[in-house]
């Protein structure tokens, strides 16, 4: 029996009762219960007895254990003794060895400085020797033999090794500087041959010199003169060219880049032969006489109309990017130690190379801008009729398009992404030319129908103003979609970053002003917009003319009053419409296939009915509302007039407005119901 039971805390007896009995097989209960109580005395007498025999060990063991407890203490005590007498010991022994340690520190450092010291004066009389040394090579004048230039090589080196341990000395200063003379002086006499050897190209004179230039430390010295070598070899060459192209000056760099790091990493030694390859191109094209700027722009001016122009600068950018695609495949080259170039060093290389193309892309917005202004020099534009003039402006920003797209793609291959601020003004200049004849014409339209109204004709759908304006309406709106979508194709063309920086053509191209300026809509478009709704407003009120003219005659109409009472009594079903608003009723439904004869596919007509129909109503109700002493005959007269333009709307598929709707009703109730029914 487990007894952890009822030691529990919620030892519950009833709930153990009846475990129990549920795991004695449905036993009597009498039996049961005098089964349980025994077993439960017998664990009862175990336990007490278990207790008994413990409680007896325990007392018996204390006395011991008390014992063992006195002697650890008295062990401790000693012990502790035994430790403090050890540490008074220690402290002794420190004490005393304490002072032989700084005896032996101040005897190492005395030993160190005289060390120092006889170091010194060994390094100071080496020091002199070689100072003297170099002083009567410097006199006598420096050999070109190539052994000699190898001891020399060995004797600077020595002496920069010598200045350094004589970093401690006093007059340490005063040896720099005189060392730095005689290097000056040193370095004025070996330049000279070692630039010529530079330029015969001598490659074992040009180690011996280089040696020298990395004894002294002047490693860049040594870089310099060569740059200076090439830079002026390939000046003469281009000097003497015959004709100064721009391709032979890059296909010539082009052609020797490869021997020229080659020649920079054996015999000058450069752990920076591409970087010093690239700073030599810089300066090479930034000195040339003539220069490359010069002679493109030379060329430039030969240029005899636009599209040669634009031609010359097509060429320009692919020589050039003959000449980067050189540069490009010489940097990504495999190489044992990849050298990593500065961005400084790249950037100014690209403004370099791309200096020709930095100073004529100006030209390029005029030469375009010509090419887009000969656009509207179109014989169509020449003529006098409204309407075909309105169609030869529909044909020309219909056929934007295509010009806008070729001219953005030949300009992106002359500047890439750089091109959008000299692109930009010519397209300004196009859409501001043409809005200028937009505006015009538009005026003209606006003349002759204002002429035709005085005169007292009617204009209206059939009149030739009304398709005039409709025309130069969808003209403005196909320019403004045009040079939307072209404005989302150069600002999507724009968010693609280089991949290369010598391909970054905004950064090589573009000054700061240029590159950070935003993009935003030019200002031809706004007033391309207010052209629009110019357009729109004079072709509804050319459209609306017919039923302005009828709608103004109503207030003076003698049929609304002095009615006699004959006429008065007569039955509705014998009055009939009018014949202003029959006028008005008809034009109305004959608008739909006048209309489709001069609306496109995206005009549909139920545009111009439904707004049409509402300029009626609401005219129609101001007009009535103006009528003067209205008597019964005119009213109900005014009320079948309502009913027959009401009627007609509806067979249009729109519905008369609020305010002729309720005005209808006032109507009907200052007239009699018999009178009306």
């Amino acid at each position: 029996m487990d007894l952890k039971t009822f030691s529990d805390n919620d030892f519950d007896p009833k709930k153990w009762i009846n475990k129990a009995w549920s795991t004695s097989e449905n036993q009597e209960r009498e039996i049961f219960v005098a089964n349980t109580v025994a077993r439960l005395q017998l664990y009862m007498k175990q336990l007490s007895n278990s207790l008994d025999e413990t409680t007896t060990q325990i007392v018996s063991s204390i006395p011991r254990v008390l014992q063992d407890a006195s002697t650890l203490q008295l062990e401790g005590a000693l012990l502790q003794q035994k430790l403090l007498a050890l540490e008074q010991q220690v402290q002794g022994v420190e004490e005393q060895t304490g002072h032989s340690i700084q005896s032996l520190q101040r005897i190492d450092q005395l030993k160190s400085s005289l060390e120092n010291a006889a170091s010194t004066l060994r390094e100071a009389d080496k020091w002199v020797a070689l100072v003297t040394s170099l002083e009567e090579i410097l006199e006598s004048g420096v050999s070109t033999q190539k052994d000699k230039l190898a001891e020399l090589a060995d004797q600077v080196t020595a002496m920069t090794a010598s200045l350094e341990v004589l970093s401690d000395s006093p007059d340490y200063e005063t040896k720099r500087l005189q060392l730095e003379t005689l290097y000056n002086r040193l370095e004025a006499a070996i330049t000279p041959p070692f630039i010529d050897a530079l330029t015969q190209m001598d490659a074992d004179r040009t180690r011996a010199y280089v040696a020298v230039f990395h004894g002294m430390g002047r490693a860049v010295s040594a870089s310099r003169g060569w740059r200076r070598a090439a830079a002026t070899t390939r000046a003469h060459s281009w000097a003497r060219a015959a004709q100064h192209e721009l391709r032979p000056l890059t296909t010539m760099l082009a052609e020797d880049a490869d021997k020229q790091v080659e020649w920079l990493t054996s015999v000058l030694k450069s752990d920076t032969p591409l970087g010093e390859l690239l700073r030599l191109y810089t300066d090479l094209l930034l000195s040339l006489d003539p220069s490359p700027t010069k002679i493109v722009t030379a060329n430039f001016k030969l240029c005899q109309t636009p599209d040669e122009g634009i031609t010359l600068l097509i060429d320009l950018k692919s020589d050039i990017d003959e000449f980067i695609n050189c540069i490009r495949n010489l940097i990504d080259a495999p190489r044992p130690n990849k050298e990593e170039l500065l961005p400084t060093t790249l950037r100014e290389l690209g403004r370099a190379i791309y200096a020709p193309l930095r100073e004529l892309m100006p030209k390029y917005t005029d030469l375009q801008t010509s090419l887009f202004l000969s656009c509207l020099d179109d014989p169509m534009l020449k003529q006098e009729d409204l309407l075909e003039y309105s169609r030869a402006i529909l044909s020309i920003a219909e056929r934007s398009e295509g010009w806008f797209n070729t001219a953005y793609t030949r300009g992106k291959s002359i500047a890439g992404q750089a091109v959008y601020p000299y692109y930009a003004p010519a397209v300004e200049a196009f859409t501001s030319g043409l809005l200028n004849l937009i505006t015009s014409h538009t005026r003209h339209i606006e003349s002759a129908f204002l002429s035709s109204v005085r005169a007292g004709q009617s204009a209206g759908v059939l009149s030739e103003t009304f398709p005039a304006a409709l025309l130069l309406e969808s003209g403005v709106t196909q320019l403004l979609s045009v040079l939307a979508d072209r404005q989302r194709v150069e600002e999507a063309d724009q968010e693609d970053k280089p991949q290369h920086p010598l391909l970054d053509l905004p950064t090589l191209v573009l000054d700061v002003d240029a590159r950070d300026s935003r993009r935003a809509a030019p200002p031809s478009v706004a007033g391309l917009r207010r052209a629009k709704d110019a357009l729109r407003n004079l072709a509804r009120s050319i459209l609306r003319n017919p039923i302005d003219v009828q709608l103004d005659k109503i207030p003076q109409l003698s049929v609304w009053h002095n009615n006699d009472a004959l006429s008065t009594d007569l039955p509705d079903f014998a009055l009939s419409p009018q014949e202003y608003i029959t006028e008005i009723g008809q034009y109305l439904m004959t608008l739909p296939q006048h209309l489709e004869m001069h609306l496109s596919e995206k005009q549909a007509p139920w545009q111009f009915l439904t707004e049409l129909c509402t300029h009626t109503c609401e005219v129609y109700a101001q007009k009535i509302l103006n009528i003067r002493n209205m008597d019964a005959l005119g009213t109900k007269r005014c009320l079948t007039d309502i009913l027959y333009l009401s009627s007609v709307v509806d067979d249009l598929g729109s519905s008369i407005t609020p305010a002729l709707k309720s005005l209808e009703k006032s109507l009907r109730a200052t007239t009699p119901s018999a009178q009306v029914e």
